[in-house]
């Protein structure tokens, strides 16, 4: 990353830890590819005794050799890594040795899952050099990982070795959409909704839509060209995150195409649905899925209206609009399948938009007194945004409109129509939010003057609305 953004919760955990006397410390920094985890371990380390290693695919002994030149480096003793080392201990045991003992140092191994690719027992050595030394050591020793699956199996899971050790367990997540404008500084509302549809809060993918004017400049150039930089990008995240990724990759495929409940998505892949259900685990741990359910319901787990989604907004994009055309897509033919794909990202662009409008009322959750925020569906109306408050009842009915046309007094009335026709439980204090892309009629804004209950949101990123 080319500047540090956010990440202010996970910097003050480990500044903790480091601070948190002379035993020692263990960590765990995990989640998936592209969300800057790299980049947070650099800035804490900034102005510390610290040892970073980068681990790789290389073999067992390539692995200690490169770790004892990190070791040397970090500590300016060359001796370090002028000695072949015939087991892991010994070489922890070297860096003991030389490193100063009066201060606490930091040594991370990054890419931790490569290492327990290449040696499988290597996370059963760290427990035991761990109990046996650092863990009574001026040490803070961070076990940062891309592949979330593996990290939790080697670190937290009850049968993993090192389970009940790390004083702090940080699952790196997206960037909340305000800091968009941190990367995008100078675009519009509307045109930072658009560039969240394509990058979502993943600092890489922000980075990269720096270098383009415009929404629809950086979609040709990153994801529609071959060429693109973003173009191979769901199947390189899935190959690398996941064991199976050809099913996984085939349920992201139903989901794009709108096919959502465990029932249909199996039948489409031709699986039973009690053996999809490992693979939906797996992709909800990744943070790549999520499970929804009508806001009203009562038990949300036992829910048989459950509905699967993609969460990640870019996946979402390729595998919804672009991964049907990937064909033409290969062979250069975007003219061919342009009017096609336009009504299709639209479309994606307005689900994410609705999603923002969601997330809004979920951070003002306080204020709006709910205790959850969802969508509310029967197989007769759709409530795009649905607060529910401590006796289930709706305290939040919201309408979202991502269209060129202002927001009129008659879909206000639609509203408040769909909660009386369909006798749905509200609130005394319900209040009625109307979000717009483009804004709303004189005559809706005259009646909010007067209406307690009515709330106009023109732009779910209008300054200070985040705030």
């Amino acid at each position: 990353m080319n500047f540090f953004v956010d990440r202010k919760e996970e910097l003050e955990r480990l500044r903790s830890l480091y601070a948190s006397g002379s035993q020692g410390q263990l960590a765990v920094l995990y989640g998936r590819r592209r969300l800057g985890k790299t980049c947070l371990l650099r800035r804490f380390c900034t102005g510390l005794p610290h040892c970073y290693f980068m681990a790789d695919r290389a073999g067992e002994v390539s692995l200690r050799k490169s770790l004892a030149i990190a070791m040397a480096t970090a500590l300016e003793e060359p001796l370090l890594a002028s000695v072949s080392y015939d087991d892991w201990y010994a070489l922890f045991a070297a860096f003991d040795r030389f490193r100063p003992q009066n201060e606490k140092i930091v040594l991370i191994f990054d890419e931790y899952q490569y290492i327990c690719q290449v040696q499988p027992a290597f996370s059963s050595y760290i427990q035991k050099y761990w109990d046996e030394h650092w863990s009574k050591s001026n040490i803070l020793l961070i076990l940062c990982g891309s592949v979330t699956s593996m990290m939790y199996q080697e670190t937290m899971a009850q049968s993993a070795p090192l389970y009940g050790r790390a004083r702090a367990q940080l699952l790196l997540r997206p960037l909340p959409y305000q800091y968009i404008k941190d990367f995008l500084p100078g675009f519009s509302n509307n045109e930072l909704v658009r560039f969240y549809s394509l990058g979502g809060g993943v600092p890489r993918y922000l980075e990269l839509l720096q270098e383009y004017a415009s929404f629809a400049d950086a979609l040709e150039s990153l994801v529609l060209r071959p060429t693109g930089l973003m173009y191979q990008e769901a199947r390189y995240l899935l190959h690398e995150e996941i064991t199976s990724p050809h099913v996984c990759w085939s349920i992201l495929q139903a989901l794009g195409t709108g096919t959502g409940r465990i029932s249909e998505i199996a039948g489409k892949l031709s699986l039973p649905a009690n053996q999809l259900t490992r693979y939906m685990d797996l992709l909800r741990d990744l943070h790549l899925v999520y499970r929804e359910v009508p806001a009203l319901e009562k038990n949300p787990e036992r829910s048989k209206k459950g509905f699967y989604q993609v969460a990640d907004p870019f996946l979402r994009l390729w595998f919804g609009s672009i991964y049907p055309y990937d064909s033409f897509l290969e062979f250069g033919q975007m003219e061919a399948i342009r009017e096609r794909l336009g009504p299709l990202i639209e479309s994606h662009v307005a689900f994410c938009f609705e999603q923002l409008c969601r997330f809004y009322v979920q951070k003002h959750a306080t204020r709006y007194n709910c205790l959850k925020v969802g969508r509310q569906w029967s197989g007769k109306y759709e409530i795009d945004v649905a607060g529910v408050d401590a006796a289930l009842q709706l305290i939040v009915v919201g309408e979202c409109k991502w269209s060129r046309k202002k927001v009129g007094l008659s879909v206000y009335r639609q509203l408040q129509a769909k909660v009386i026709e369909n006798r749905l439980p509200i609130a005394r204090s319900c209040k009625y939010l109307l979000f717009s892309r483009a804004g709303f009629t004189d005559e809706l804004k005259k009646m909010e003057e007067t209406d307690n209950a009515l709330e106009l949101i023109p732009s779910v990123f209008q300054e200070g609305r985040w705030a």
